[in-house]
């Protein structure tokens, strides 16, 4: 999680900070403050970070950034187990590494003009920005700047011509000594992120559509219901215990199958129940498999199951993976080829 959520932030600040300077036409820059705007655009085509530097403020961004992405994200995480351990992650592991690895992507584009995505040994942030089409991305439009005494703001629209989604990014600005303007923040990467995810959701469904037909035939799921039964000795958690019917049906001699019940309503709230079944001494045919999840007390969602029980509706079964004895596997694609 942490390297996708660190590419994510590189991704959106390169576009809110370095993006000005590569698609603004002398159209758009008449809407806007124009010394200010054509000295940042000047100061990207002749690579000097320092006047870029000067007048973005690069920290404040990464700062917002951090604040309407990885907290969000690290609230959905369902491995946190206090609150403390999510301030502790944040602040000493995700925060410090999506700073370092973003100022070096904006610091190669100001210095080269682009940002290598083609390396041979490629890392997994450079691989990430590359599958979420960094190069496809364009301003479509840009506001005429709202200003107030000494402050200012600005909306760009951009359009990802690859994934086919549009989002915008919200400039916060502020006059400099010289009565121009500097760019002191950007908001709006929450609804980058939320857009991006769908897109590369949507696109990874496309291509895992056939497989899921094929694993649905091997393992065709007929029926599923749950109750709430004990969990640890000390009262702390429950147990959902799960019993999936299903029709296994191969050819082949099957070793497992991998797969994760989706507890929720909407995807929003889904919270999967991963299973991993040995089938290396199962016949085929009509059976019952028993599959328990632990409830949480410190996750949202299970705690809300604790309370209030689980409606048969609200769970349906996902196989991702049938390995076969003979060591041939078939499984679903977890993230969208290079």
């Amino acid at each position: 999680m942490k390297k996708i959520l660190i590419a994510a932030i590189a991704f959106v600040v390169i576009l809110a900070a370095v993006g000005i300077g590569l698609f603004i036409s002398y159209n758009q820059m008449k809407k806007l403050p124009a010394n200010s705007f054509k000295t940042i655009r000047e100061a990207i085509a002749a690579h000097d970070a320092a006047t870029f530097y000067k007048m973005v403020d690069i920290d404040a961004i990464l700062n917002t950034a951090a604040e309407e992405i990885l907290v969000e994200q690290l609230n959905q995480d369902t491995t946190a187990y206090s609150m403390q351990e999510v301030a502790n992650t944040y602040n000493n592991e995700l925060k410090p590494d999506f700073i370092s690895v973003t100022k070096r992507a904006v610091d190669e584009y100001l210095t080269t003009g682009r940002v290598n995505l083609d390396a041979v040994a490629m890392t997994n942030t450079q691989r990430w920005l590359k599958r979420a089409s960094i190069n496809s991305c364009e301003i479509i439009g840009i506001s005429k700047p709202a200003t107030m005494g000494q402050n200012g703001s600005a909306l760009i629209m951009f359009n990802n011509t690859d994934l086919k989604f549009s989002f915008e990014l919200e400039l916060e600005l502020e006059r400099d000594d010289q009565n121009g303007w500097k760019i002191t923040n950007a908001k709006g990467f929450n609804d980058y992120n939320k857009a991006l995810k769908r897109a590369l959701d949507k696109k990874l469904a496309a291509l895992n559509a056939p497989i899921y037909s094929q694993l649905n035939e091997i393992v065709d799921v007929r029926e599923l219901n749950a109750r709430i039964g004990e969990g640890d000795e000390y009262g702390f958690s429950q147990m959902l215990k799960i019993s999936m019917k299903a029709d296994v049906k191969s050819k082949k001699p099957l070793a497992r199958i991998v797969g994760k019940i989706i507890i929720g309503y909407n995807d929003d709230s889904a919270n999967p129940a991963p299973f991993v079944i040995d089938m290396a001494y199962h016949p085929t045919g009509l059976q019952t498999f028993n599959i328990d999840k632990v409830l949480n007390p410190f996750v949202r969602a299970d705690v809300d199951i604790m309370k209030h029980g689980l409606r048969r509706s609200a769970l349906r079964a996902e196989i991702d993976e049938v390995d076969f004895l003979d060591g041939t596997v078939l499984k679903v694609l977890d993230q969208l080829p290079d």
